[in-house]
């Protein structure tokens, strides 16, 4: 058997997790400024007033739009992925 070598480099990405209300699992939002996002979303849900969300993340989620009121909470997730560049 031939062993391949694999060249590549592990890099690390941020992801947003938003915990929504009625659905099981978050959604999964890749940002460039993902801390800010997380901040923003987070004053949101301390926030009285209801608004309208739209999100344009990058990844495979391109589009996402809620309400406010049904966020249930935020969380800000370090992710590790290889990559062949």
């Amino acid at each position: 058997m031939s062993q391949q070598q694999i060249q590549g480099t592990i890099k690390t990405r941020m992801a947003v997790l938003v915990f929504c209300r009625d659905v099981s699992n978050p959604m999964v939002l890749y940002f460039d400024n993902a801390q800010k996002v997380y901040e923003d979303l987070k004053a949101l849900i301390n926030s009285a007033e209801i608004k309208m969300v739209e999100f344009e993340p990058n990844g495979p989620i391109k589009k996402a739009a809620l309400l406010s009121s049904n966020i249930m909470g935020v969380a800000i997730q370090e992710e590790r992925y290889f990559s062949q560049e």
